[in-house]
């Protein structure tokens, strides 16, 4: 599996564990909502919408890029698009490595 470094800001130390751990969470919720019987795309564009935007805050900015493809797969309603971008961003968050600078 490949490692993904990012560096953040030491101000942040404390925080990062906790946000992605929200951020899978926030993945597990994606991809239930993607397998329902029936697809809820607004809340699935609801998320997208979130990481896009928290992403960068945290200097995560590969969150962000995966938000506005989710969103934007969720309001064109491409339920395999985002199925491929919440299994992307579950690899990534299992695998980024974050150090402070």
């Amino acid at each position: 599996m490949n490692k993904f470094t990012v560096q953040v800001d030491p101000d942040l130390c404390d925080l990062i564990p906790g946000f992605l751990e929200h951020k899978r969470s926030d993945t597990r919720a994606i991809l239930c909502a993607a397998s329902a019987e029936q697809v809820d795309f607004d809340t699935l564009c609801g998320i997208g919408h979130r990481l896009k935007g928290e992403g960068g805050s945290y200097g995560l900015d590969a969150i962000s890029l995966y938000g506005t493809e989710i969103e934007r797969a969720a309001r064109n309603r491409d339920v395999e698009t985002i199925r491929r971008y919440a299994k992307e961003l579950a690899v990534y968050l299992e695998s980024v490595q974050i150090k402070f600078a």
